[in-house]
């Protein structure tokens, strides 16, 4: 019975973990222009994106959502402090808008 548990749990990790890192390579692979999210203080992502040359397209609570045209603004975003920046668009489902 704990093999089985553990087995489970095991799988779990590895589901969450894959589809952690799948979050974090797709920004580098996407074509220019997506949407991304950079997680962390929002002032600070704000700074963070402008420096990038990025817009910003929306704040939300714990991630400011945000594009540019530059094949080169992910790499950008960290280059400024960005602490993480994964996909947008699932992205943007995960954290609440701010102020609701």
């Amino acid at each position: 019975m704990i093999t089985r548990v553990a087995r489970g749990a095991a799988l779990a990790l590895l589901v969450l973990g894959l589809w952690a890192l799948v979050m974090i390579a797709m920004p580098f692979v996407g074509p220019a222009g997506r949407q991304v999210a950079v997680i962390g203080d929002g002032a600070a992502a704000v700074q963070a994106i402008a420096a990038a040359g990025g817009s910003v397209v929306e704040v939300r609570r714990g991630a400011t959502l945000a594009r540019s045209a530059d094949p080169r603004f992910v790499a950008s975003l960290y280059a400024e402090g960005a602490p993480l920046v994964i996909e947008g668009r699932v992205a943007a489902g995960c954290f609440a808008k701010a102020g609701a």
